[in-house]
C-alpha cells in the first residue's frame, strides 16, 4: 500500500532513496518507514554489526538469544 492504496509499482521521486532489509520477506525497511530523504544519508554501511533469525519472536527471549548467528556478526558488505 502507499498512501493506503494498493499499487504494484511505484517511482521514487528525486533526491529520495528506497531502502531494502537484508532479510526481504521480514524486514522493518523502506517498505515499514517509508522513503528516505537523500540528505538524512550520513554514510555508507561497511559491516554486520549484528545478526539474529529474525523468524523468532522478539518476546521469546532465549530462542533469540540462541539463534543469534556469529558466522555473519562482522562480515563486510559488498
Amino acid at each position: 500500500l502507499i498512501d493506503g492504496m494498493p499499487k504494484t509499482e511505484y517511482k521514487v521521486e528525486r533526491n529520495y532513496l528506497f531502502g531494502m532489509g537484508d532479510h526481504r520477506d521480514n524486514s522493518l525497511d523502506g517498505r515499514f518507514w517509508g522513503f528516505i530523504p537523500e540528505e538524512n544519508i550520513v554514510g555508507t554501511p561497511m559491516i554486520v554489526y549484528w545478526s539474529w533469525d529474525p523468524n523468532i519472536a522478539l518476546f521469546d527471549i532465549f530462542s533469540k538469544l540462541a539463534s543469534i548467528r556469529p558466522s555473519r556478526i562482522g562480515t563486510l558488505i559488498k
